[in-house]
């Protein structure tokens, strides 16, 4: 447990972020009533599965890290895994949401405020890292430029 507190305030959200989303997958999701019979839907559900999948695989990368193993998958950074992780487990947990639109319980909201919080942690520690994140607004001006110069504008 000592161990836990000595790891940076990013690292402790995304291990504690992705144990609690676990948690949370496994409640309804989804949930219907009627005269106090309920009935509901987890997250391991549909396209849900795989979210929850990334979360244990997320659990698991992290936990790796913290106890100093050696996972090397080519030229992706210990970092890198987590950014990739983190973003695909928010990816498939806004989908999820979306597509488990009926009847939607309180767990559905937890499990999206989760995986965001453990993607921005993610993302956050990876920079602090070192790990080289592009810059969406870069990318931005230079796909418009590319655009202006194919259709024959001038750039500046």
């Amino acid at each position: 447990m000592d161990m836990l507190r000595k790891l940076p305030r990013d690292a402790q959200i995304v291990l504690g972020g992705c144990a609690l989303y676990i948690i949370f997958s496994f409640f309804d999701w989804q949930q219907v009533s009627f005269l106090s019979v309920h009935a509901g839907i987890n997250e391991w559900h549909g396209v849900g599965i795989i979210a929850a999948l990334l979360g244990i695989a997320l659990l698991v990368w992290e936990g790796a890290r913290l106890l100093g193993a050696r996972i090397e998958f080519g030229p992706v950074t210990p970092g890198l895994g987590s950014i990739g992780l983190a973003l695909l487990l928010l990816l498939f947990t806004v989908i999820t949401f979306l597509s488990h639109n009926a009847a939607r319980h309180w767990p559905a909201w937890v499990g999206l405020l989760l995986s965001i919080a453990i993607a921005g942690a993610a993302l956050r520690r990876a920079r602090t890292e070192g790990v080289q994140v592009p810059d969406l607004n870069a990318i931005r001006s230079e796909m418009s430029g590319r655009v202006k110069t194919d259709t024959g504008e001038k750039t500046t």
